[in-house]
């Protein structure tokens, strides 16, 4: 019952994030400037908060979540640059569908639910495993996103008005299918122009090892969520429980503003999203269905036959079950992607978990 309560809280928040889209007080401006306060500010405050609480877990525990939390995210990154290609038909589209495979709403939806299984102490090992998401999600899940940009955004510094990106894709909508607007791209469109079979060709033969080199920055490494999740594991690895309640407090108050505020760009943005959208199509609901049951429950099966602690195997199977995560929308705003397919996504697995997290749940409790 506790599950389906913190559920329906979380579906109130995205609609009243809708409401608010509709009468004015939030659009696609304000929700840009929101997303980079949370991902540059208020979500490190979340991550940081997470390991300053009272209590340490047991600390034979801490190895063990690491190490299947990292084994996790590499599987799952080869799930997401494979599965999506069965799921989609459109080439663009791979890389916001294969986000949506690797990453749950670990840190929004997980931890309450964590706890309403496994007891309050096991939020502790709920954000150990967040360390690996956190890791994966700032590196290859924005890679995922920017699939089409040549380089990551942490900021909306250089993105485009509306007025700029809509000349920008009246002006090329032969070229980027994307849309997506590059101020240095006019230096190279007539070349583009005359070899359009040859640029095809050569995108679909770029293997993933360019791609990488081509997207990865190295500042992705230092940026503020990444600095954050380093120094939370710091602080879990040297034991350190008496940190001052004056940097404690302003930083939990600061990351609770995370979660509302995540949940809210969601429904703002599916404001901006037809009805007949809202109701998904089959990549949607094919997805959703890897999402947030076939995955869990392969890696479920995987992790109880190599052996591992059946405790750690329960709680990261939770972590894996849940739906997609709001930071999907986020790095779709700030990399300047269409919010529309993960919007759907994230939408429509909040809506189904709402059925299959109690199912998970009362398997476990």
């Amino acid at each position: 019952m506790e599950n389906i309560t913190v559920m329906t809280a979380l579906v109130i928040i995205v609609v009243i994030g809708f409401i608010a889209g509709k009468i004015g007080y939030m659009n696609e401006e304000f929700d840009k400037k929101l997303s980079a306060l949370i991902v540059n500010i208020t979500c490190p405050a979340l991550i940081l908060s997470s390991t300053m609480g009272e209590t340490l877990p047991d600390r034979e525990m801490i190895l063990p979540l690491l190490g299947i939390s990292f084994l996790t995210y590499i599987l799952l990154t080869g799930v997401s640059f494979t599965l999506p290609r069965l799921l989609t038909r459109r080439k663009e589209d791979e890389g916001i569908v294969g986000f949506a495979l690797m990453f749950g709403n670990v840190g929004f939806i997980g931890y309450p639910i964590v706890a309403s299984i496994f007891g309050q102490t096991a939020i502790f090992y709920a954000a150990i495993l967040n360390v690996a998401n956190t890791f994966f999600v700032f590196t290859i899940g924005n890679l995922l996103v920017a699939n089409g940009n040549d380089t990551l955004r942490y900021d909306t510094a250089q993105a485009p008005t509306i007025r700029e990106q809509a000349h920008y894709d009246n002006e090329n909508e032969d070229g980027n299918e994307n849309g997506n607007y590059n101020k240095e791209d006019n230096k190279d469109n007539n070349v583009q122009h005359k070899t359009p079979e040859l640029n095809q060709d050569n995108n679909e033969k770029e293997d993933l090892k360019l791609r990488l080199k081509r997207k990865f920055e190295k500042k992705v490494l230092y940026s503020t969520p990444m600095l954050s999740a380093y120094l939370s594991m710091v602080i879990v690895a040297l034991g350190i429980d008496n940190i001052p309640e004056a940097i404690s407090k302003p930083l939990t108050m600061i990351g609770n503003i995370t979660v509302p505020g995540a949940l809210m760009i969601i429904g703002s943005t599916m404001a901006q999203l037809s009805g007949r959208a809202m109701l998904g199509n089959v990549t949607v609901y094919a997805t959703s269905l890897f999402r947030l049951v076939l995955i869990p429950l392969a890696f479920y099966w995987l992790f109880t036959w190599m052996g591992y602690d059946p405790y750690v195997v329960n709680i990261n199977t939770v972590i894996i079950a849940m739906p997609v995560a709001t930071y999907g929308t986020i790095l779709c705003l700030i990399n300047n992607r269409d919010t529309t397919l993960m919007t759907e996504l994230t939408f429509t697995t909040t809506i189904i978990s709402m059925v299959t997290i109690p199912l998970l749940a009362s398997a476990f409790s």
